[in-house]
């Protein structure tokens, strides 16, 4: 049991590899946003334009490692090997299909189900209303079918 939860579970690596992505995604974006306060402040000298171009490039390393922290390498695309890939997206079908399950259950419609087999009516040629297939006599007037 204690097995099958390590397979569904999220390693630590790649947890870390993942939080450490979004520290440079959000270091990034304060170098790229700090372009534009440094160039109201000193207008004159300096070049700003270099904290831009790094934090651009922090933000896409950082997308990367949270990419491949989240789903591994193989779930990611970088690896392409499909068995590889299922096992790294188990967490995630995992919880999908667990997703869809509690929304079943608050659903009152597949409760109320009682069975799959249909009814077939018969319309009485005299008063048009219906009654079941094997009926002989029709339930509203009494006519024979």
């Amino acid at each position: 049991m204690n097995e099958q939860n390590d397979k569904n579970e999220i390693s630590s690596q790649r947890k870390g590899l993942y939080y450490t992505g979004l520290v440079l995604v959000v270091i990034g974006i304060m170098m790229f946003m700090s372009t534009f306060v440094l160039s109201m402040m000193n207008p004159f000298g300096g070049n700003p334009f270099m904290n831009a171009v790094i934090g651009m490039i922090m933000i896409m390393i950082g997308n990367v490692l949270m990419a491949v922290g989240r789903r591994g390498l193989a779930g990611s695309g970088i690896i392409l090997d499909p068995n590889q890939a299922r096992e790294d997206l188990k967490p995630y079908s995992k919880q999908a299909g667990g997703m869809i399950n509690d929304a079943l259950e608050e659903v009152d419609v597949i409760h109320n189900i009682k069975d799959d087999s249909q009814t077939i009516k018969i319309r009485c040629r005299n008063c048009k209303g219906l009654n079941d297939e094997n009926a002989r006599y029709c339930n509203h007037c009494g006519k024979e079918l």
